[in-house]
C-alpha cells in the first residue's frame, strides 16, 4: 500500500509542475456536447467541432487559440448517429456522418471562404462486403470494406465533396491464418478473439505514445505518407505486413518470421509486433522466456533481446509496474518472473514512441475490461459517447488516453537509441504520462479532447459551472 501511495503522490507532484494552463474560451455548451478537432500544422491553427443533438458548430482557432471565425449548421436526422471521419480541402471542412450499417453517408461542409454550410448524402451500394476501417489520411476520408469470402478490398474515397470507389484485388497474395495455412483476406479480418471483435483494425499514430491496449490488437494499421500498412499477427510464426499505396493503389505483402521459439507440450507461445520508422519490433514469449526482435522490413534482424524467468532484465529503464484500472492505482512488481507470467497470461503487447532520436519502448500486457463497460480497441463506452467513432483519427489521442480504464496493465519501460541500442539511466516522464495523471484529477470537465500541435500536447475540456472551455499545455 505504501508503494501505491508513494507512486501516486510522486506522479501528481510531477504533473503539478509540468502542465501549463494555456487558454480559456467563453462558450455555452450543453452537458451532452461532444467534440473533435482538425489540426492544420501548416496554418498553425486548429478547428474544433462541437456537436449536440441539434447542431454542429465549427470554431477555427489560431496558434494562441483565439477565435478566428465560426460556422454552425443543424445536425442530420436521427438515423445518422455517428461522425466517422473528416476531410479537408483548402478552407472547406467536411464532417462525415454514417448510418448504423455504413451504407448511407452524409457530409456537412463548412466553407469558411463563402461563410456557408452545405450537405450531401451518398448511398453506398455494398455488394456482399463489410466495413473494416474508417480513417482519414492526408485530409482525405476513406471507408474501407472487404468483400465476403474473397481477398478484395474496396476503398470509398471522400474528397472535396466527391465520392470515388477503388477496388484492390489481393487474390494473388498469400495470407496466413492462425494455423499458418493459406487463407482469404476476408477470413483474416472476420476472425474474432477474446480481445478484439471481428472486422476491427486498430489504427496506430505517433501523436501520443500508443497504449498497450491499442498495440495488443493482432490487427493494426499504420500510415506513412500516402501508404496504409496493415500488420497481422494472428499466427505465432509470422508477422504479415500488407502495404497499400493510396496514390496509385499498388500493393505489397511481406511475411516476417517471428523469433524461433521451442514450444513444449505443457504450454504454447504468444506473440505480437509493433511497426515504427520502417522497423518491426516483435515479441514472442511463454511463461519462462521472452524474445524481443528488431528487424528491417526486408526481414533482417539487427537487434535481439531476451528475458528469462530466473534473471533480471538487463535492458529495462524502470521498475516493473502494474496498474489496476487507474494510473492512481499503481504498484511495483518484484522480479522478471512476475512480468513474464503476467504478460503471458494476459494479452502481450509492446509499443514504441520516438522522440528526439530516442525510442521509448513499453513492453507488457493488458487484461480484458474488468466490468461491463464496452471497450474494443481502446474505445470506452460512456466516455466519448456514441457520437465519435473509435476510428476517427482526430480523436485518437483521447481514446488512447483512456484505454487503460477498467483494465489490469503490466509493463516495463525501456529506452533505446535510433538503432535500438539500449541506453542506460532513468527515463524522463513524457508529456503524455503527465497528462494521464492530470486528466484523472480534472474529472469535473466534460467535452474533453486531446491533440498535438507543434511540439506540444494539449488537453481541453468544458467547465460546466464557469461556462469556459479550458486548454492545458504539456511539453516533453
Amino acid at each position: 500500500m505504501k508503494k501505491i501511495l508513494l507512486i501516486s503522490t510522486v506522479l501528481i507532484s510531477i504533473t503539478a509542475h509540468s502542465q501549463e494552463f494555456f487558454k480559456n474560451l467563453n462558450l455555452n455548451l450543453t452537458k451532452k456536447t461532444e467534440v473533435f478537432q482538425i489540426v492544420e500544422e501548416n496554418k498553425k491553427q486548429v478547428t474544433l467541432f462541437f456537436s449536440d443533438k441539434n447542431s454542429l458548430k465549427a470554431i477555427r482557432l489560431n496558434e494562441s487559440f483565439s477565435i478566428i471565425d465560426s460556422l454552425s449548421t443543424a445536425s442530420p436526422s436521427y438515423e445518422f448517429d455517428d461522425i466517422v471521419g473528416y476531410s479537408l480541402s483548402n478552407n472547406k471542412y467536411y464532417s462525415y456522418w454514417s448510418s448504423s450499417n455504413n451504407k448511407q453517408i452524409i457530409y456537412q461542409c463548412f466553407d469558411f471562404d463563402t461563410k456557408k454550410t452545405t450537405s450531401k448524402s451518398f448511398s453506398l451500394e455494398f455488394e456482399k462486403e463489410k466495413t473494416i476501417k474508417k480513417i482519414t489520411v492526408n485530409n482525405i476520408f476513406y471507408l474501407i470494406t472487404c468483400v465476403k469470402n474473397s481477398s478484395i478490398l474496396n476503398f470509398y474515397i471522400f474528397n472535396d465533396g466527391t465520392l470515388e470507389k477503388k477496388s484492390v484485388d489481393l487474390s494473388n497474395k498469400k495470407f496466413l491464418d492462425n494455423t499458418v495455412k493459406p487463407t482469404l483476406l476476408w477470413n483474416i479480418f472476420n476472425q474474432s478473439t477474446a480481445f478484439e471483435p471481428a472486422l476491427s483494425v486498430q489504427n496506430i499514430s505517433n501523436d501520443s505514445p500508443p497504449s498497450l491496449t491499442f498495440s495488443a490488437n493482432k490487427r493494426k494499421v499504420y500510415t506513412k505518407d500516402d501508404v496504409l500498412i496493415f500488420s497481422i499477427d494472428l499466427n505465432k510464426k509470422f508477422t504479415q505486413l500488407l502495404s497499400i499505396n493510396l496514390s496509385n493503389f499498388t500493393t505489397d505483402l511481406k511475411s516476417l518470421n517471428q523469433p524461433y521459439f521451442e514450444e513444449t507440450e505443457f504450454e504454447g507461445v504468444d506473440s505480437n509486433s509493433f511497426l515504427t520508422n520502417d522497423k518491426l519490433i516483435q515479441i514472442k514469449l511463454n511463461s519462462q522466456k521472452m524474445v524481443i526482435s528488431i528487424k528491417n522490413l526486408d526481414g533482417t534482424e539487427f537487434k535481439n533481446y531476451e528475458v528469462f524467468v530466473d534473471r533480471e532484465i538487463n535492458f529495462k529503464n524502470s521498475d516493473i509496474m502494474q496498474e489496476n484500472g487507474s494510473v492512481k492505482n499503481t504498484r511495483i512488481l518484484d522480479g522478471s518472473n512476475k512480468l513474464l507470467r503476467k504478460i503471458y497470461n494476459l494479452n502481450p503487447s509492446l509499443s514504441c514512441y520516438t522522440l528526439n532520436g530516442k525510442n521509448y519502448v513499453t513492453i507488457g500486457s493488458v487484461s480484458l475490461v474488468q466490468d461491463n463497460t464496452v471497450m474494443y480497441g481502446g474505445m470506452i463506452g460512456g466516455f466519448t459517447g456514441a457520437l465519435i467513432a473509435a476510428s476517427l483519427s482526430s480523436n485518437y489521442s483521447l481514446n488512447n488516453l483512456n484505454s487503460y480504464k477498467n483494465r489490469k496493465v503490466v509493463y516495463v519501460n525501456c529506452l533505446f537509441d535510433e538503432n535500438f541500442n539500449h541506453l542506460e539511466g532513468n527515463i524522463n516522464k513524457l508529456a503524455f504520462d503527465d497528462l494521464r495523471v492530470f486528466a484523472e484529477k480534472e474529472n469535473n470537465l466534460s467535452t474533453k479532447t486531446i491533440f498535438k500541435m507543434g511540439s506540444s500536447l494539449y488537453f481541453a475540456g468544458y467547465n460546466n459551472k464557469e461556462k469556459n472551455y479550458l486548454f492545458y499545455k504539456f511539453n516533453d
